[in-house]
């Protein structure tokens, strides 16, 4: 019993999504692979196809791959979806993901249909799409100077305003975090994923299974860290450190730091998640892309970093924003889970 439970707590089993591709209509463009957060996909004989890195690691359905292709040659099959164990999820959801339906119309109406009886605010949301593939060309400092405005004027805790912002638009400053932060990364595979997959190697060694004392330590740290050490999160952190030439910030041309003041009113790390995201509908709703990169807390392992980069007590990181223009049409409607409601009457 102990045993099965330490395996749901690991490695449990999921039902994960599947990448379909037209390959009539796919072009080998490569944008699908470039955009994809966990590296699932190679371009193989001029077409997209998953690698098969390793058996943990399958879609977790962010869309990024739909999205970005501009030939609608990409759709995802199905969901992630666990029906037992400690991450179990397959009950809180009722059928698939669909389409943004605001006005209640027909199931997979076109989006382009409708979105001239939305608000703009409306069609920023909906479109909106994280970005990951940025062009070289610097932010001018004003746009970036509208984001954080934006960020300004968020709701917080008592109007508070716990956050300060530090910005980075210097390629080789933003290379040198890239690297620092990728070495701490690697710590956290070492801890929690059979170390083979800790270099990048495709087809990954299938065969590879947690240490004794990995399977040991991995409930301890659900329990402590349970969004972080989350199996998608621990794909995502895996990409990242072992591969030599992955960028956790994508070659943005700007990255922001968004930090709280420890001693803020209430739930800061809430008010600054509402600061963020007004900062990404700014940032998009002006052209511009962007991406939220809480790798960038590993940050906070380096004294040396933190004080060239001004973070100092009582400030603390949540998280990053990169910033740039993106590469192509990104931004684009996808399908989420639907909405978990219950309607209340009265009581």
């Amino acid at each position: 019993m102990l045993i099965h439970k330490i395996k749901d707590y690991n490695f449990p089993q999921a039902r994960f999504a599947r990448f379909v591709l037209n390959q009539e209509i796919c072009t080998g463009c490569g944008r699908c692979v470039t955009s994809c957060p966990i590296q699932l996909l190679e371009i193989k004989d001029k077409k997209a196809r998953p690698n098969e890195r390793y058996d943990y690691f399958r879609c977790i359905t962010c869309q990024n791959c739909v999205a970005v292709c501009p030939s609608g040659a990409v759709k995802i099959e199905g969901d992630y979806r666990v029906d037992q164990g400690f991450w179990k999820n397959a009950h809180l959801f009722e059928g698939t993901k669909t389409l943004p339906n605001p006005l209640g119309l027909a199931q997979n109406t076109p989006f382009e249909e409708y979105a001239d009886k939305l608000t703009e605010t409306e069609r920023v949301i909906l479109r909106r799409r994280s970005v990951r593939m940025y062009k070289k060309k610097k932010v001018p400092r004003e746009l970036i100077a509208r984001v954080i405005e934006a960020g300004r004027f968020a709701p917080s805790a008592g109007n508070n305003q716990p956050w300060k912002f530090v910005v980075i638009d210097d390629a080789d400053s933003i290379a040198l975090i890239n690297e620092r932060c990728k070495k701490a990364l690697k710590i956290v595979t070492w801890l929690t994923l059979p170390h083979p997959w800790g270099k990048k190697k495709t087809p990954g060694d299938k065969s590879a299974s947690l240490k004794a004392w990995q399977q040991a330590l991995l409930p301890l740290l659900v329990t402590l860290k349970t969004g972080e050490v989350e199996p998608r999160a621990r794909g995502g952190i895996n990409a990242a450190a072992s591969d030599p030439d992955y960028d956790i910030f994508f070659g943005a041309p700007c990255l922001i730091l968004l930090l709280a003041d420890k001693r803020g009113i209430g739930d800061i790390d809430l008010d600054l998640g509402i600061c963020g995201q007004n900062m990404v509908l700014a940032a998009h709703s002006l052209g511009l892309g962007t991406c939220y990169v809480s790798l960038a807390k590993a940050i906070s392992f380096y004294k040396d970093l933190k004080k060239s980069l001004d973070i100092e007590e009582p400030f603390r990181i949540i998280t990053s924003l990169t910033l740039g223009w993106p590469k192509g049409r990104i931004d684009n409607p996808v399908a989420r889970e639907r909405p978990r409601i219950s309607w209340i009457d009265k009581l």
